[in-house]
């Protein structure tokens, strides 16, 4: 029936006798009319309007309550508003309180791009790590030659330190790889030395021992030609020779070394004029590098992927111990940032990769990082730690003993060995030939300090000593008087970081706070329209019934009559 234009209406037929049903219809000019009875409720109307209405022959006045709806329309468009709503909130809800996407946005900025800024960081890093150099000053080598001291006394002097300078160079993009070669220029540090680079000091003869390694290995007819060629034309015959730090560090004039270049150049392991101890580590290094840029796969970003053309190194007795599979200290995935897993960072120098695992939470300038330190079994024998027993010589099945590690392979040939300073945690035998050879445990920690978040070392300290094995071959008077096997230490280099530039800086604090703070104004934001959201929609549904849109007062019957019939 049609009640859009009720109080439009008037009655001018009188009223149809009431009958049973509860309704009395009224025939009007302008269509029909209902009235209802008192308390009873009228489905279907929309919109009644006003009016005052009587019942013929009734003594009584009536009430009649007109029930409606909300305009549909108005209706279906809060009702569209408020779901759009809901689910956009649910979706920022979900995404905020539950997903990383504000981190992997961070993340995958910092792939490895082409012209990007992440890759003007890596070329040309700002932080310039510190390296201090202590070397094994012999004071008394020729009083053991004359047999007149049995021990041998060294002097750790230093530090010497020194700037790094990286730059990436001949850098190579293939699809997801990178490959590139470091060029360094290490800059002395007088004012925080210990010393002068004129420091004079008497340092093993390391080209000398190699050669008598070589020749303890030969036969006779060629072990008798080394020896006869060290003594024609070596400029430094001793085991021991005195040399100014600068000399002994970055190069020096030896003939051993000269004769040897053609032999060196032909296996492709020369790469310097003069002989150093860290000659190889200024300018370009001759060793290529291949890295994952973590463009296809951000788990995998600045994770090496080969090493001089290789994916495996050649030189150990398995596959573990030959995979390079690691980082290179400066960046780690943020996959492998958990407490439980152990991180492995690639040393080029040691020909192998280093385990670091989690030791605990630190704080730098407030923020929170997650310290990884290198085991102290690291460079134990195969007894103590069995995973290091594939590092032994494959032909010969010799390990090394406790506390140092053979890395021979990375030095030309020499016999050359590494393990912590002064030989801390190393055999005590490895000590017993020595005077001024004291461990101190709290100096030689090696550790990185590892942004949660960004996977950026943000502090770091290693600490590692060169030593050089003696292998001398029958009748060969300059190693004479040295014990077979004898491990002579060299030098103890500290790498660390401990200034941040205000470009990293400013990384590192937006990457902590600012992210955080917009994850979390994010987060509430849509928990609570998310909330508001409900609320409303479910008001709306449970209000969504018939309403009393007016209330018509009846007049008495008898004003009515005479109203129709006048």
């Amino acid at each position: 029936m049609d009640h859009q234009n009720l109080d439009k209406t008037s009655s001018i037929y009188p009223m149809l006798p009431k009958g049973e049903d509860n309704t009395i219809i009224l025939t009007q000019r302008n269509g029909p009319r209902i009235l209802i009875r008192e308390d009873t409720i009228l489905q279907g109307c929309a919109g009644c309007g006003r009016a005052q209405f009587a019942c013929s022959g009734m003594k009584k006045k009536w009430t009649a309550l007109c029930w409606g709806k909300q305009s549909d329309k108005k209706y279906y468009c809060s009702l569209v508003l408020l779901s759009a709503t809901f689910a956009l909130s649910l979706l920022g809800t979900i995404f905020f309180c539950f997903t990383n996407i504000i981190n992997d946005a961070i993340l995958s900025s910092m792939v490895l791009k082409n012209n990007s800024l992440a890759f003007s960081m890596w070329r040309r890093p700002t932080v310039h790590p510190l390296m201090k150099v202590h070397l094994f000053n012999y004071t008394n080598w020729q009083r053991v030659k004359d047999g007149l001291d049995t021990k041998l006394h060294v002097e750790d002097v230093g530090p010497y330190v020194y700037s790094q300078h990286l730059e990436r160079v001949n850098i190579v993009f293939d699809n997801d790889q990178l490959t590139f070669q470091e060029r360094n220029n290490f800059k002395f540090i007088p004012e925080a030395s210990a010393g002068a680079h004129f420091d004079q000091v008497f340092v093993p003869n390391l080209p000398l021992l190699g050669v008598s390694a070589k020749a303890a290995s030969a036969n006779a007819f060629s072990r008798f030609g080394i020896i006869t060629a060290v003594n024609t034309f070596g400029n430094h015959k001793e085991a021991f020779l005195k040399l100014p730090v600068q000399r002994f560090l970055w190069g020096y004039d030896d003939n051993i070394i000269n004769v040897a270049k053609p032999y060196l150049s032909l296996k492709g392991q020369l790469n310097f004029d003069n002989f150093g101890l860290l000659v190889t580590k200024n300018g370009t290094s001759s060793d290529i590098f291949t890295i994952n840029t973590g463009e296809r796969d951000i788990n995998r970003m600045n994770i090496l992927e080969k090493f001089k053309g290789e994916t495996t190194l050649p030189f150990w007795g398995s596959p573990e111990c030959n995979s390079i599979e690691a980082s290179d200290g400066s960046i780690f995935p943020p996959s492998l940032l958990d407490r439980n897993q152990t991180l492995k960072v690639f040393f080029p120098n040691l020909c192998r990769r280093l385990p670091f695992n989690y030791v605990k939470d630190v704080e730098m300038d407030g923020v929170k990082l997650l310290r990884y330190a290198m085991p102290n079994n690291v460079f134990d024998d195969r007894e103590h730690n069995p995973a290091n027993q594939c590092y032994c010589q494959v032909d010969t099945g010799t390990c090394p003993p406790r506390g140092v590690i053979d890395v021979t392979q990375c030095a030309m040939g020499a016999p050359a060995l590494a393990s912590f300073p002064h030989f801390h945690l190393g055999d005590p035998a490895l000590r017993e030939h020595f005077e001024g050879i004291n461990p101190d445990p709290d100096r030689y920690q090696s550790f990185l300090d590892i942004h949660p978040t960004l996977g950026i070392a943000l502090s770091g300290k290693s600490n590692l000593q060169l030593n050089i094995q003696v292998q001398k071959p029958p009748s060969f008077a300059a190693v004479d008087y040295l014990q077979q096997g004898l491990i002579l230490p060299i030098a103890w280099i500290e790498m660390s970081v401990e200034d941040l530039p205000e470009s990293l800086q400013s990384l590192v604090y937006h990457g902590t706070y600012s992210t955080a703070a917009a994850k979390l104004g994010l987060a509430a934001f849509f928990i609570a329209s998310l909330a508001v959201s409900t609320i409303c929609l479910l008001v709306m549904l449970v209000r969504r019934r018939q309403k009393p849109c007016a209330i018509v007062k009846i007049i008495s019957s008898d004003t009515e009559l005479k109203t129709q019939l006048g």
